[in-house]
């Protein structure tokens, strides 16, 4: 999660200072062609994420599935090559999964707590809104009526009389709706019809829907500068682009600023209310749009059919490349996820997992977590082995797990319970033993399984020898080696035996015989009992 974060803010960054650039290119363009781009390379910004899930990707991801191939408990071969490696960077591995997790909470939070903003401020705007007046006649709503169709609005907007002395904005979504502070009736003809076109021009842009989603878009990338920047640039552009429709109306520039002043220099006086709604006298903005209205050399004009549709392709196509770029940046990095659980299918928390790569001489480990998931993050394209390890489980291997860049790789295993190992030296010789052994004392089978109350996996209860009975050296035999594979059934009784490799006939059957007749207790997991598997190596010495 966090490198796709990081990748997608450096995508984003070059998008939104791509049209930050523009705006700079185009300063003798209107406002409202500027404010086309930067809205556009927003919604480009915010569209791609989207565009690496469903673009043709260059490195596209993959996913593993189970594996579960066994390993001796008691494997040489794994012991020697654990020897020989390079010690396990298991600290920082883990440092570096902490830090992602908690720069992945940090953001989480943060978007939260910037949406919650949000939200507080669109009930607190429909809160005043249902509490105002509808205004139904006057010279607000014949102003509205005629700017409305001079704007080739479909619909007049609604005019709302608050009881707020400094609210005033527009927005609504399907029917848009003026909200006017608590002196408004009283205004001048005059200064209704400036307010009036300035608001409409936002609605006949747009304006609210687009803030509304920049907003989101700020939410979500609140710790990106850039995007902070470019919402305000837009917020400029809108306001000058609709002063420029106001103008292009008649009005002159001297007397629509005099009131822009006058308008701003009321509201700052009273309590301003925190509202997402389109204002016409921000006083951060004010200077500039006071200077842009007595310029009458700046150009005005409406942004025209052709030139947005060209703006709007050359941004898709530059986030196209961004996106496509940064799946391909992004191949740098591997991630390797997934779950263990026992043959019950219950988490094993704890598991130790190594990744290695033989050809960089790269070991790196992880531990399961108590849901029995675990991560690898930040690791680099190659063939690697992937081993687990637990306690009283076989360990399993994945070998030839090959890895690209960007590839989120999914490797869920099935741990099994391990074998037991026993090794005997028989000899020729007699001495004091009997050769029928049996345990004395309170039977661990008849206490009671403190796993059968654990919700974890892998927790073992193991099997104890309750009567051994040791091989008889076969007269006459000249000593050998015999190892055999036992089946331990849930009951702890030896049901199969098997000869593994080439033995003596005699001295085999002889190992058989004895081990046959071993009893064990249950061997439990997870609280069940369950069938153990058990190899026997049995030296005849002479």
């Amino acid at each position: 999660m966090t490198l796709l974060l990081l990748n997608t803010t450096i995508k984003i960054s070059v998008i939104v200072a791509a049209a930050l650039a523009a705006t700079l290119l185009l300063r003798r363009q209107s406002a409202a062609v500027r404010h086309f781009v930067l809205a556009v390379a927003l919604a480009c910004a915010a569209a791609t994420p989207i565009l690496r899930v469903v673009a043709p990707a260059w490195q596209p991801a993959s996913s593993l599935q189970v594996i579960d191939r066994p390993l001796a408990v008691f494997d040489d071969s794994s012991s020697a090559a654990a020897s020989n490696a390079r010690p396990v960077s298991s600290a920082a591995s883990v440092d570096r999964a902490n830090v992602m997790r908690a720069v992945t909470i940090i953001w989480i939070t943060g978007v939260a707590l910037a949406l919650a903003v949000l939200g507080i401020g669109l009930a607190r705007l429909r809160w005043i809104a249902s509490h105002a007046r509808r205004v139904e006649s006057g010279p607000w709503v014949l102003a509205a009526a005629v700017i409305a169709r001079a704007y080739g609005l479909r619909r007049a907007p609604l005019v709302l009389h608050t009881r707020h002395a400094s609210v005033l904005g527009t927005w609504g979504v399907t029917h848009a709706k003026v909200l006017l502070p608590a002196d408004a009736l009283d205004w001048p003809a005059d200064r209704i019809r400036i307010v009036l076109a300035h608001e409409l021009a936002h609605v006949r842009r747009g304006d609210w829907i687009v803030q509304l989603a920049v907003e989101v878009v700020c939410a979500a990338y609140w710790f990106n500068p850039l995007v902070w920047l470019a919402a305000r640039r837009l917020r400029l552009e809108s306001e000058q682009a609709c002063d420029d429709a106001v103008l292009t109306m008649g009005v002159e520039g001297s007397a629509y600023a005099s009131e822009l002043v006058d308008l701003a220099r009321a509201f700052q006086a009273g309590r301003q209310a925190f509202v997402p709604a389109t204002p016409i006298a921000r006083p951060s903005s004010l200077e500039r749009r006071v200077r842009a209205m007595l310029n009458v050399k700046l150009n005005r004009d409406p942004i025209t059919r052709t030139a947005s549709v060209a703006a709007a392709i050359v941004l898709a196509a530059v986030t196209v490349l961004v996106a496509g770029f940064g799946v391909s940046a992004q191949g740098q990095f591997a991630t390797v996820s997934g779950t263990v659980v026992d043959q019950n299918n219950r988490p094993i928390n704890g598991v130790r997992l190594v990744l290695s790569n033989a050809a960089a001489q790269t070991k790196n480990e992880v531990k399961s977590d108590a849901s029995g998931h675990y991560e690898f993050v930040g690791v680099t394209g190659g063939t690697y082995e992937l081993l687990f390890e637990s306690m009283g489980m076989a360990s399993l291997k994945r070998e030839g797990l090959t890895l690209a860049g960007g590839q989120a790789a999914q490797v869920n295993a099935v741990m099994k319970i391990g074998s037991l190992q026993e090794t005997i030296i028989v000899t020729s010789t007699p001495d004091d033993r009997p050769l029928v052994r049996g345990y004395q004392g309170a039977r661990q089978a008849d206490k009671p399984d403190a796993c059968a109350q654990s919700a974890a996996g892998g927790c073992i209860r193991p099997p104890m020898k309750i009567k051994d009975v040791r091989p008889a050296y076969p007269p006459g035999s000249n000593g050998g080696q015999v190892s055999l594979k036992a089946l331990i059934d849930a009951n702890g009784l030896v049901s199969t035996v098997d000869v593994v490799g080439n033995a003596d006939p005699v001295l085999a059957d002889a190992a058989i015989a004895a081990v046959r007749q071993w009893e064990f207790t249950s061997t439990h997991l997870d609280g069940q009992p369950i069938e153990v598997n058990m190899g026997i190596s049995i030296t005849f010495k002479k």
